[in-house]
């Protein structure tokens, strides 16, 4: 008979870690209080629970669900792992907090944060990059089409309040380039670009910041391509929803393009589109380019001055204002032509025009912040639907942070996640709840606390 003494038992699984976690263990000598000791045994820990508020604001107002209504899903129900609601808010979430490529997938489907942010069970894997490719290349051109329709229901139910006050919608139209790489449908050598690439089509609404549409052209599409055909869409949804509210669009040279001006005409539009000069536009500004010259040998102080007149293309069945400006300085005169049929004054126009400038801003965030030219997909209708994933990202940190305090609601992306999505913390499972311990010395908690608040429906 065995008399000696057994201690408790440890389960297997136990000592495995154990040894694990000593295998595993780093030293560092340079802190000259103790030694420091460091392994990978710390549980479930993440470094993005500041999106936890931005879920539960999509949740609040049923972003993300409204958009996967708009996608079907073809695959056979009961071999089915991950539905196609929580592909998108895996893929939507991944490109808000930074991941904006589809292999980020593999080294984040373990992480407790999004498992929560895509509604799936603690510990179970989220979905791998091959089913996310797969997935991207489901979706029919008719279905991106009703995807882009959601996108305007979201606008109009969060933004309508807002623009029913400011009686004004402000569309700033302008396309950008994407370049691409390898055999890819549908790019091509762009000359003005001087590289292979896509040519996106972007409309944004200048007073809330949200990005109205995004289509994905070839590479040769000219800047206006495709532009009345997405701009009726848009329009007819506005106008019904908007009735008596002033439109008003702005576009560059890029966009002088007679069937814009008549279909803006049409339907009551203030546009101001950059026009590029011709022989007939300087002929008719001599006598001022001649005065500004003059008034600069006097003074020697670069000079500057507006006018307007009436102009009618030979192919355009009426006349048109257009607007110029003038400058002169060393370097010689700097002339610059605008179509509007816009009221007010030459300056007005001219400065109402220049304040497009925040449109760049937007677009840099989109390319830069949400990485929007990563379209690495060979087929054209996978980097379309691509395209509309960082859309809806860009959307919805945009209708987020509209209701942020004032200070960051002009933030940009890069902001936001230093200040907000990217904290440190423990998630712990139990009986009766997910704990999440952010971590103690995060230094915007007060932010934290208040942007929580935003998703809360009690």
């Amino acid at each position: 008979m065995n008399t000696g003494f057994r201690g408790p038992s440890i389960p297997f699984r136990s000592i495995h870690h154990l040894i694990q976690s000593v295998l595993s263990q780093l030293n560092f000598s340079f802190y000259r209080h103790q030694p420091i000791r460091a392994d990978f045994s710390g549980g479930q820990i993440t470094s993005d629970a500041g999106l936890l508020p931005l879920r539960a604001f999509d949740q609040r107002h049923g972003l993300t669900r409204e958009l996967a209504q708009h996608l079907r899903d073809p695959r056979q129900g009961g071999r089915v792992r991950h539905s196609s609601l929580s592909l998108l808010r895996q893929r939507v979430y991944q490109i808000v907090a930074g991941y904006e490529d589809a292999n980020d997938a593999d080294r984040l489907r373990h992480d407790p944060a999004f498992q929560l942010l895509a509604d799936q069970p603690l510990g179970q894997p989220l979905s791998s990059q091959p089913t996310l490719s797969r997935w991207e290349n489901m979706p029919s051109a008719r279905e991106l089409i009703g995807a882009h329709d959601g996108g305007l229901d979201a606008f109009v139910r969060l933004c309508g309040k807002q623009v029913r006050q400011r009686g004004e919608i402000l569309l700033d139209v302008d396309s950008t380039d994407d370049p691409t790489y390898g055999q890819q449908q549908l790019s091509f050598f762009n000359g003005a670009y001087n590289q292979h690439m896509y040519h996106p089509l972007l409309i944004f609404e200048r007073h809330t910041g949200c990005l109205l549409a995004a289509r994905l052209r070839r590479g040769t599409a000219s800047s206006h391509a495709r532009i009345v055909p997405l701009l009726l869409r848009i329009l007819r949804r506005l106008l019904r929803e908007f009735p008596g509210v002033t439109i008003r669009l702005r576009a560059d040279a890029g966009f002088a393009f007679p069937v814009l001006y008549k279909f803006c005409e049409f339907f009551g539009i203030h546009y101001t589109i950059g026009i590029p000069a011709n022989v007939v536009f300087r002929r008719r500004t001599a006598a001022q380019q001649r005065r500004l010259a003059r008034r600069y040998r006097r003074t020697h102080l670069p000079q500057r001055s507006f006018t307007s007149f009436r102009h009618r293309a030979r192919t355009w069945p009426r006349l048109r204002r257009i607007v110029a400006k003038a400058e002169h300085s060393a370097t010689g005169t700097n002339l610059r032509f605008l179509v509007s049929n816009c009221p007010g004054r030459s300056a007005q126009v001219f400065r109402f025009y220049n304040e497009r400038g925040e449109c760049e801003n937007r677009i840099e965030e989109f390319k830069n912040g949400f990485h929007a030219d990563r379209l690495s997909c060979h087929r054209f209708l996978a980097n379309a639907f691509r395209l509309l994933l960082h859309t809806f990202a860009y959307n919805l940190v945009n209708l987020f942070r509209l209701h942020l305090p004032p200070a960051l609601r002009s933030a940009q992306i890069e902001t936001l996640r230093t200040q907000l999505f990217k904290i440190g913390a423990r998630v712990r499972h139990t009986a009766r709840c997910v704990r999440i311990h952010l971590a103690s010395g995060w230094p915007f908690q007060s932010l934290f606390q208040t942007v929580a608040r935003l998703g809360d429906t009690s």
